[in-house]
């Protein structure tokens, strides 16, 4: 560490538990989608897209720090700490242009076993990260990139992304479409209901490739056919 950094502007707390392997195998299949239509809150907006990595839905555990300004030496000794199955969440300064993860830190929580990335803000090489099956998910690209200065950042505390307040020890969800985040509660609550949801739909699905109206098999003809009778009196 450089002579001129000052320990005191770092924070760390305690890692989590390890993801309990039931819930593991609660979500395995389980689509983020799915779960938007039980719940209202924890979902990251359009901002954060997925930019590389495997389409399929992944759940980690989370992880997080928070990177400051052109600083990313935060960033560097999270992913040493990362376990397998841990899913890093990546703090960044509104606004901020550089970016504070590529192909090498990406390559090395891969290596660890992580189960996808999201950092609030750009990244780079990604070429490099679409060689890898790792997910990661972001608000763009650029070829400015962060320093290790050593000179501030948190590990393992609360941080706020997009109105979503993200605690470590939640459970992220997530695939191309975005990245859900909810408690154990939240996740053993919804998921049977989820997945029988997944189910369901693609046995309409099904039905409707085969000429039968959709809104006829989801109830929304019926619903309709009341709105406007009752509309007639």
């Amino acid at each position: 560490m450089p002579d001129s950094a000052n320990p005191g502007a770092f924070r760390f707390a305690a890692m989590p538990p390890p993801l309990p392997p039931d819930l593991l195998a609660l979500a395995d299949g389980l689509e983020p989608a799915a779960l938007g239509h039980l719940l209202d809150e924890g979902f990251t907006g359009p901002r954060h897209r997925h930019l590389a990595g495997r389409r399929e839905a992944s759940l980690g555990l989370v992880v997080t720090c928070r990177s400051h300004g052109a600083d990313n030496a935060i960033v560097h000794h999270a992913i040493s700490r990362l376990r397998p199955g841990d899913f890093l969440v990546i703090a960044r300064e509104p606004g901020r242009p550089e970016a504070c993860l590529g192909g090498g830190l990406a390559l090395a929580a891969e290596r660890a076993g992580c189960a996808g990335i999201l950092v609030d803000g750009p990244v780079t090489d990604v070429q490099e990260l679409r060689q890898l099956a790792l997910p990661v998910w972001a608000t763009g690209l650029t070829a400015l990139t962060c320093k290790r200065r050593y000179e501030q950042g948190e590990f393992c505390e609360p941080v706020a992304i997009g109105g979503v307040a993200i605690v470590p020890g939640m459970f992220a969800l997530g695939d191309e479409n975005g990245v859900l985040f909810v408690d154990g509660a939240g996740l053993r609550a919804c998921a049977p209901e989820a997945k029988a949801r997944q189910a369901a739909q693609a046995q309409r699905y099904a039905r409707v490739r085969a000429g039968e109206r959709l809104a006829a098999l989801n109830g929304t003809d019926e619903a309709f056919a009341r709105i406007l009778a009752q509309a007639a009196r």
